[in-house]
């Protein structure tokens, strides 16, 4: 019996022996605790930084996105707002985790439900000096920079649609076609919620939210290696 076999036996043992559950729950059990193979390890990895879980989410949306194709299609309309809205949910919020990351391990003490940028941030400043740590981030937030925009289509995405199809005429060797592409659509509402103005922005959707993606890495990326605790 190889080591790794040896333990899975001896683990399964002392689950009998605790837990009050048939044979078939304690090996599904082990299966999920012990891991086997690099594959499982990576699996856990995800499971226990929920920062990576979400980056890896983010991504296999994008990946789904572009399974689809051609975004555009009127059939495709519902799929293609679904994983850009799990997209963009799951990469602010890989955000989001890498706050409650920095509150448990500087032991900022904010109540978990009011773990936020600017509660983290002065937290940082009056407990820990620490305040440059999350500077990249708030420069990002800043109006009309990258993060900003990306949780601003976030937040419009709560009210209703955040794509627009344009269709533009192009010319061919004597022949017009009528091709069309998804854009982002940004709308501005008063403190009312009502409609004041709607903007196409001139992004183009994939190559927009890969970028994102890269960005949102290399912050988080970049925070952590400031913060030894934080690199897991």
């Amino acid at each position: 019996m190889c080591l790794k076999s040896k333990k899975i036996e001896h683990l399964r043992i002392y689950i009998f022996q605790k837990t009050p559950v048939d044979y078939f729950t304690w090996f599904t059990l082990i299966d999920v605790v012990l891991p086997n193979d690099d594959d499982n390890n990576n699996t856990l990895k995800l499971l226990h930084d929920r920062v990576e879980f979400k980056l890896f989410a983010a991504e296999q949306h994008l990946d789904r996105l572009k399974e689809i194709g051609d975004i555009a299609k009127d059939n495709a309309r519902i799929e293609v707002e679904m994983e850009i809205d799990c997209f963009l949910s799951q990469l602010l919020g890989a955000v989001d985790s890498l706050l409650f990351q920095i509150n448990d391990k500087l032991e900022l003490g904010i109540p978990p439900d009011r773990v936020s940028f600017p509660n983290v941030q002065s937290a940082l400043s009056a407990k820990t000096k620490k305040i440059d740590l999350v500077s990249e981030l708030d420069e990002a937030r800043q109006r009309g920079k990258w993060y900003a925009l990306l949780d601003e289509l976030r937040n419009q995405s709560v009210h209703g649609t955040f794509l627009v199809k344009k269709t533009t005429t192009m010319a061919t060797q004597g022949f017009s076609s009528n091709p069309s592409e998804v854009r982002f659509l940004k709308v501005q509402r008063d403190f009312d919620g009502n409609v004041v103005e709607q903007v196409i922005m001139n992004l183009e959707v994939m190559p927009y939210l890969e970028k994102s993606l890269q960005q949102t890495k290399e912050l988080i990326y970049y925070i952590r290696t400031k913060e030894p605790l934080l690199l897991l």
